[in-house]
C-alpha cells in the first residue's frame, strides 16, 4: 500500500449571495461612531440581542432540540420513579462526583457540581498532607538559604554585611547585593569574574552535590494548588465548557482546544514543584468527560484483553509519587517561526512543568496482564507498547508507541499517573489516568489513557506519524513525497526530551534604572535548565559577550531529585551574581547547559517543519533607553502568545509569504446585520480580515472539530481573524479562499476595529467581596424556591464563597449557565432583589434584601413546561426542578447602561441625563425594566418620571403585578404603568391586542432631549412594532433609544 498524507481533497462549498442591497449599506448604523453594544436587535460581545426577550423560531428550535435530546434519555428514569430534569438526568446517570468527590479532581464540574467550597477541597486536603506540605515549605526555604554562598560558614561578618547591603531595587527581579568584604576584593584582584563565579560554584557544589538525597518514590508535594475555582468565558460554547482552568495561562490557538503556557515569571517564582494551575496544556481537541467510577484501562496482549477499573488499580498495585519534568516538544517553537513558519502553533519558553506524579509502575500492570519482563525472541524483533488516549481530535483517536524494553525497565519509572501534586488530575492533564515517561517529550506521555497493547510493529496512527517528528530542513511541507517518507521513517521519531535552559531573571520588561549602577552592587541573573533520558544537567554557564567567555553558575534542585543511584527526572534551577555594570553594558545575556556527555547547545535553532526541539542558547538582550530617567530595559526573545514585544522581528521571508496570503475577494458588501444571521451549523459565515467566508461545508472535514468554527458563526469581531491567524498554515488559507464572499462594509469594519481596541483594554479589578466576575463563571447555590403561581417561581440563591455583594448595577443582567454535552447553556435573567446597589444611599426600610450586600438574590422565573410537542424552555426547567442546595453557574454583570439615581446614565461610559424615562416591556423582559423602575420609586429624592407599557397575553402572565401596583400607587404621578394583554379574560377592562404605534403615541413621553426609551420584549413585538415607530417617532437608535 503507498504511502499517503491524509489531508486529501476537502471540498468546499459556498453559497452566492448578492451582497448587501445599496439602501441596506447605507441605513446600516455607523458602528464606530456608536460606540456602544445596546443597538435593540443587533448581537452584543455576549451574543445577545440587547432589547429582546426570548428567541425566534428558528434559534428556538437549535437550543430545544439539544435539550430534547438529553431529556428523552431520561425518560426511562422518569418511568423508574426518578424526577426528569436536566441537572437529575445527566447527575444519576454519570455525575459520581457528588457521592464521591474523592476521586476527582479540584473544581470538577460535570453538570451542576458545585458546593461553597468546591469540589473535595476539605476531602482532598486532610491535616495530615498540609502539615507535609508546610514542613516540604520550609525544608525547601532552609535549603535556598543554604545554597546561598553568602551564607556558607554563618560567619558574623557575613551577616552583618548582608543586613547592611541588603537587596538593591532595580524595578526587576535581579537582587542587588553591595559586597565589601576584603576576601572579595583579595579575589577580583586576582581572577576575572568568570573565574570568580567558578571558584564560588565549585565550592558550592562541592557539598551540595554530594549531599542530594535519592527519592524513594514516597515523596509528597510541596506546592499548595487552587482553592477557588472559576470556569473561563472563553470555553462556554466549547465541548470544554465544563472544565476549570486559572486565568494565569496565555491561550496560544484561540479559545479551542486549549494550548497554553503560564508566563514565565509566574511559572520561575513558583519554585522548582509547579502548581497545576500553571502547569503548561498541549489539547489536540476536546477533554474527553470520563468518570473515575466508570472508566477502565484495557490491556491486550496476544488476543487476550483485560479491563482495569479505577480503583483496581489504586488498590491493588505499588504506586510511586515522584517529581518528574514535563515539557512539550514544541517548546520555545516561536522563535523558531520567527525566522520561517513551521506547521505548529508558537509555544514560548513555557510550555513546561514539574509536578509530583503517583500511580504504579505501566511494567507492573503489563506484566499482571500476562506480559513478560523480556520476551523470548527480543533479539530478533523489536517490540512497542502502544498507548492510546480517549480524546479524538477529529483525524483519529490520539496513539503513539514506545519502544518496550524502554517501558519494561524499572529503573525507567514509567508511571500510570492518577494524581498531580497529590490530587486527582485535572481534566486538562489527562483525568482520570494518564502515562508520565520521565525524560521524554510531552507528545509520548498520553493523557485520559483508555487502552494498551503490547505488538512487534511501530503505531501508524495520524499522530504517532504526522506529529512528534524532527524532519530535516529541507523537508518545507507535509504533502509531497519526499515528506511522507521522512514522516514515516522511525528515525524521525521523537522521545526524549534534548538538552535545553533559559533565562529567567531578568524577566522580559525588567528595567534597571542607570542611577543603581554602582560598583561592587552585584545582579542575580537567574533561570531553569533541563535534559531528558534522566541524564543530569553537568553545568550551567551564562555570557555577557555573545559566546566569548562564559560564567559558572550555581545549580539548585527539588528535594531528593536522584532516583535509582543516578537518574534526574526533574529539572535544576540555576544562577549566577554578576557586577550590575557589567549586566547593563552587555550586548546580550546567553546561557547555555552541558549534559553527562559534556554536550551543550548550539548557538542557533534548527529549523524544521514541524518547529520541534528547539535548543539554541537562549539570550536576553539589554536595551538602553534615555528617557527622563535612564534606564536599561530588558527584552527576552519573544512574549507569549500574540504578544510582539520581543527583541526577535518577523524575517523577511515571513513578510513576503504574509503578503503572498492575501485574499482577493469579489466585490461584494455584507453588513453586520446580514453576517449575524448565518449563525448556525447549517449555514455558517465567518469573518477574517475583515473578509466574510462561508464556511458550512468545512463543518465536516475541519481538523479540530466544529466547536473552533461555531464560536465564530455569524459573529462580527476581532476574535476570529487572531485566532485563525495564530494556528493555521498555508493549506488552511488556501481552503479558506474557497470560502471567500466578499467583504464586510466601511462601517462594519470599523465596528471590528473597535472590537479590537476594546479587548486590548485591561479589565477593572473587582472588589474581593464582589461575587460577579465579568470573564467568569462562578456557582451560585440555590437556597429557596416559591411558587407564586402555576408556572412562576421566584429563586433565592447564595452567592459563592465568601462574598456579599452580587456587584450589579440597576438595569444590568447576570448571564446563568449549565453545562450541557458540546456547550455551556445560557441564559439571561435580571434579579428582582437586590435592586439597590452598595452605598446607593437609599433607605429600604425592613425588607434588607432589597439592599446588596446580603449575601444573596432573587429570581423571578416563568417555566416554560413541555408538552407532547417540544421539550420546554431548558434552563426555565432545570431551574423549577433542580433540588435545593444545587447550583447553577453564573457571570457578569453585562450590559453598559447603569442608572445612578436622579435621572442619571452611564451609557458605555458616558455620563447621561435625562428627566423622563419611557419603558417598552413584553413578557419576562419587564424583569430588566423592573429593576429600574425599583430604584427610582424607593427613592424619595428621585424625581425622574416613568412611563411604562408592559405587554403580555393574559393576566395570569403579568409578572410582579403587586410591586408594580404598589409603586404606581406611591409615586404620586411619577410612575405610570399601562398594561396591554393579547388574549385577556372578559373581564379585563386594560388595553386590549398588540403593542401599536398608537399605543406608544398615547402611553410614553415623546422624543426630547430629556426624553429616553428602553425596549426589552419578544423579538416580533421590538423588530415589527416598537423600533420602527419609535424611530418614525423621533427617537434615536445613537442618542435616546437602547435596548435593555
Amino acid at each position: 500500500m503507498p504511502l499517503a498524507h491524509p489531508q486529501d481533497d476537502r471540498k468546499v462549498t459556498k453559497q452566492n449571495p448578492s451582497g448587501s442591497s445599496t439602501e441596506e449599506i447605507a441605513n446600516e448604523p455607523d458602528w464606530a461612531r456608536a460606540g456602544h453594544e445596546h443597538y435593540a436587535g443587533y448581537k452584543n460581545r455576549s451574543g445577545r440581542r440587547p432589547g429582546v426577550v426570548g428567541r425566534s423560531d428558528e434559534e428556538d428550535e437549535v437550543d430545544v432540540q439539544a435539550s430534547w435530546d438529553e431529556l428523552k434519555e431520561t425518560q426511562q428514569k422518569e418511568r423508574d420513579g426518578h424526577l426528569v430534569n436536566w441537572q437529575d438526568a445527566i447527575r444519576s446517570e454519570k455525575d459520581l462526583s457528588l457521592y464521591h468527590p474523592e476521586g476527582h479532581p479540584n473544581g470538577w464540574r460535570y453538570v451542576l457540581d458545585y458546593t461553597e467550597d468546591g469540589i473535595g477541597n476539605q476531602q482532598k486536603w486532610p491535616a495530615n498532607l498540609r502539615k507535609w506540605e508546610k514542613q516540604r515549605q520550609q525544608q525547601e526555604k532552609k535549603e535556598q538559604q543554604q545554597q546561598d554562598p553568602k551564607n556558607q560558614g554563618k560567619d558574623k561578618s557575613d551577616q552583618k554585611s548582608s543586613q547592611q547591603n541588603g537587596e538593591a531595587d532595580h524595578n526587576g527581579e535581579g537582587e542587588g547585593q553591595q559586597d565589601n568584604r576584603s576576601e572579595d576584593e583579595k579575589l577580583r584582584d586576582k581572577y576575572t569574574p568568570q573565574q570568580i563565579a567558578l571558584l564560588r560554584a565549585v565550592q558550592h557544589e562541592s557539598e551540595y552535590m554530594a549531599n542530594l538525597e535519592t527519592n524513594d518514590g514516597t515523596g509528597h508535594s510541596t506546592v499548595r494548588n487552587r482553592t477557588t475555582i472559576a470556569i473561563d468565558e472563553a470555553d462556554q460554547f466549547t465541548p470544554d465548557n465544563w472544565v476549570p482552568r486559572a486565568p494565569d495561562l496565555f491561550r496560544l490557538t484561540g479559545k479551542h482546544p486549549l494550548n497554553a503556557e503560564a508566563p514565565l515569571r509566574e511559572l520561575f517564582e513558583a519554585g522548582m514543584i509547579t502548581p497545576n494551575e500553571l502547569f503548561y496544556v498541549r489539547n489536540h481537541g476536546a477533554v474527553p468527560r470520563l468518570l473515575w467510577e466508570y472508566h477502565q484501562l484495557e490491556v491486550c496482549y496476544r488476543g487476550q484483553s483485560k479491563r482495569f477499573s479505577m480503583d483496581h488499580i489504586k488498590s491493588k498495585f505499588h504506586s510511586i509519587n515522584i517529581p518528574v519534568f514535563v515539557g512539550c516538544q514544541g517548546g520555545r517553537r516561536k522563535e523558531m517561526n520567527m525566522l520561517k513558519r513551521t506547521k505548529g502553533f508558537g509555544f514560548g519558553a513555557g510550555a513546561i512543568g514539574c509536578a509530583y506524579w503517583k500511580g504504579p509502575l505501566l511494567r507492573d500492570v503489563l506484566m499482571a496482564s500476562g506480559v513478560p519482563a523480556h520476551m523470548p525472541d527480543e533479539d530478533r524483533k523489536k517490540y512497542h507498547v502502544h498507548l492510546q488516549g480517549a480524546d479524538n481530535p477529529g483525524q483519529a483517536l490520539y496513539e503513539t508507541s514506545i519502544p518496550f524494553e524502554y517501558i519494561m525497565d524499572s529503573t525507567n519509572d514509567v508511571i500510570l499517573a492518577y494524581e498531580m501534586n497529590d490530587v486527582p488530575l485535572p481534566p486538562d492533564h489527562g483525568y482520570p489516568i494518564r502515562i508520565i515517561i520521565p525524560g521524554y517529550i510531552g507528545g509520548r506521555q498520553v493523557k485520559w489513557l483508555q487502552k494498551v497493547w503490547v505488538s512487534d510493529k511501530e503505531n501508524d496512527s495520524y499522530y504517532h506519524i504526522w506529529d512528534n517528528r524532527f524532519v530535516p530542513s529541507f523537508v518545507t511541507t507535509n504533502d509531497d513525497e519526499l515528506a511522507v517518507a521522512m514522516f514515516h521513517h522511525p528515525d524521525t521519531a521523537l522521545y526524549e526530551q534534548c538538552l535545553n535552559s533559559a533565562i529567567t531573571v531578568p524577566h522580559h520588561g525588567d528595567t534597571i534604572p542607570l542611577e543603581n549602577v554602582a560598583k561592587g552592587v552585584m545582579y542575580r541573573v537567574k533561570g531553569f535548565a533541563f535534559n531528558g533520558r534522566g541524564d543530569a544537567i553537568k553545568r550551567v554557564e551564562v555570557s555577557l559577550d555573545d559566546g566569548k567567555s562564559w560564567y559558572y553558575c550555581i545549580r539548585r534542585f527539588p528535594p531528593a531529585p536522584v532516583r535509582h543511584g543516578k537518574k534526574y527526572w526533574t529539572w535544576c534551577f540555576w544562577h549566577v551574581d554578576i557586577d550590575i555594570g557589567d549586566i547593563v553594558s552587555a550586548p546580550s545575556i546567553r546561557v547555555r547547559a552541558w549534559d553527562v556527555k559534556m554536550l551543550t547547545q548550539p548557538e542557533q535553532p534548527t529549523w524544521n517543519l514541524l518547529g520541534s526541539l528547539n535548543n539554541a542558547q537562549y539570550t536576553v538582550k539589554p536595551e538602553m533607553v534615555n528617557d527622563d530617567s535612564p534606564h536599561v530595559l530588558f527584552r527576552h526573545p519573544v512574549e507569549p502568545a500574540n504578544k510582539d514585544g520581543g527583541w526577535m522581528k518577523e524575517s523577511a521571508e515571513n513578510l513576503i509569504a504574509e503578503a503572498a496570503m492575501k485574499t482577493d475577494a469579489p466585490n461584494k458588501q455584507f453588513t453586520r446585520a446580514e453576517i449575524e444571521k448565518h449563525d448556525k451549523e447549517d449555514d455558517c459565515w465567518i469573518v477574517i480580515d475583515n473578509k466574510v467566508y462561508d464556511a458550512t461545508s468545512v463543518m465536516s472535514w475541519h481538523p479540530g472539530g466544529k466547536a473552533p468554527i461555531m464560536m465564530h458563526a455569524g459573529a462580527v469581531h476581532y476574535d476570529t481573524t487572531e485566532e485563525f491567524s495564530s494556528v493555521h498554515d498555508d493549506y488552511a488559507h488556501q481552503k479558506l479562499d474557497e470560502c471567500v464572499l466578499g467583504v464586510v462594509t466601511d462601517k462594519t469594519k470599523s465596528f471590528i476595529e473597535r472590537t479590537r481596541q476594546d479587548k486590548a483594554k485591561s479589565g477593572t479589578e473587582i472588589p474581593a467581596d464582589q461575587a460577579l466576575q465579568k470573564h467568569r463563571w462562578v456557582p451560585a447555590k440555590l437556597l429557596e424556591r416559591d411558587w407564586v403561581s402555576h408556572d412562576t417561581a421566584v429563586y433565592k440563591f447564595a452567592l459563592p464563597g465568601d462574598t456579599e455583594f452580587l456587584g450589579l448595577g440597576t438595569c444590568q443582567h447576570i448571564e446563568f449557565g449549565f453545562h450541557l454535552r458540546d456547550r455551556m447553556l445560557i441564559r439571561q435573567y435580571t434579579p428582582t432583589k437586590p435592586v439597590l446597589p452598595r452605598d446607593c444611599g437609599i433607605d429600604a426600610g425592613n425588607d434588607a434584601e432589597l439592599h446588596d450586600g446580603s449575601g444573596s438574590f432573587q429570581l423571578i422565573v416563568k417555566t416554560y413546561f413541555p408538552d407532547e410537542d417540544q421539550p420546554g424552555g431548558a434552563l426555565s426547567n432545570i431551574l423549577a426542578a433542580i433540588p435545593i442546595g444545587e447550583s447553577v453557574e453564573m457571570r457578569g454583570p453585562t450590559g453598559e447602561i447603569v442608572y445612578h439615581g436622579a435621572g442619571k446614565f452611564n451609557i458605555v461610559g458616558q455620563e447621561k441625563s435625562f428627566k423622563k424615562i419611557s419603558l417598552v416591556l413584553g413578557g419576562t423582559g419587564l424583569t430588566p425594566g423592573y429593576s429600574l423602575i425599583a430604584r427610582i420609586s424607593l427613592d424619595p429624592k428621585d424625581t425622574t418620571e416613568l412611563r411604562v407599557i408592559d405587554a403580555n397575553k393574559s393576566e395570569q402572565d403579568i409578572l410582579l403585578k403587586e410591586d408594580l401596583s404598589r409603586f404606581e400607587q406611591e409615586s404620586n404621578g411619577r410612575l405610570r404603568i399601562t398594561h396591554v394583554l393579547s388574549h385577556p379574560s372578559d373581564g379585563w377592562k386594560g388595553l386590549k391586542g398588540h403593542v401599536t404605534k398608537e399605543t406608544m403615541r398615547e402611553h410614553l413621553f415623546p422624543p426630547a432631549e430629556d426624553s429616553l426609551v428602553l425596549l426589552c420584549g419578544p423579538p416580533s413585538m421590538i423588530h415589527k412594532a416598537a423600533l420602527p415607530a419609535l424611530q418614525e417617532w423621533g427617537y434615536d437608535p445613537d442618542t435616546n433609544m437602547f435596548g435593555l
